[in-house]
């Protein structure tokens, strides 16, 4: 039997579109803090939460890979200063993804070659295990922005 819901009053369909849109808001928080737990932002901020403003070189609108291959595509805004690297997420996405400032001393990085591409992949001292995977040009802009050598960067074959 299928029951067919006909609102009586205009009062009725607002308290409808108030719930759904509660709704929505409820699940997009829910996806948003599932993807930065499993991707490792999560892991990352309990040791890189930004405390402040990041000035330095950014790129806006960037992808990225995290790791369980979650990936934030055009979405991420990365920087890099002579102390640090910053890693933020649109405001959209922000929940549960905090902005990061990564200082260098706690930054490795190796270069990694795959089907078709090249990247560079960081890896954090403090959160063993989680990985960024950028393709290679912007990690290599990254590294220069930071006062970084490209150079010193070993290559794995993925």
């Amino acid at each position: 039997m299928v029951h067919e819901w006909h609102p009586q009053t205009a009062l009725e369909v607002i308290g409808f579109l108030a719930l759904l849109a509660i709704f929505f808001v409820v699940l997009w928080c829910l996806v948003c803090f599932l993807l930065a737990l499993l991707g490792g932002w999560r892991r990352l901020a309990e040791s890189y939460r930004l405390d402040g403003v990041f000035e330095g070189a950014r790129w806006y609108m960037r992808s990225g890979r995290m790791r369980w291959g979650v990936n934030y595509n055009g979405c991420l805004t990365l920087g890099a200063n002579g102390r640090g690297l910053y890693l933020a997420v649109m405001v959209l996405f922000r929940a549960a993804q905090p902005p990061l400032f990564i200082p260098w001393s706690d930054v490795g990085c190796l270069e990694q070659k795959g089907l078709l591409f090249k990247y560079v992949v960081f890896s954090f001292l403090r959160a063993p295990g989680v990985t960024l995977r950028l393709p290679r040009p912007l990690g290599v802009s990254l590294l220069q922005a930071g006062g970084r050598e490209p150079s010193t960067m070993r290559e794995v074959v993925a």
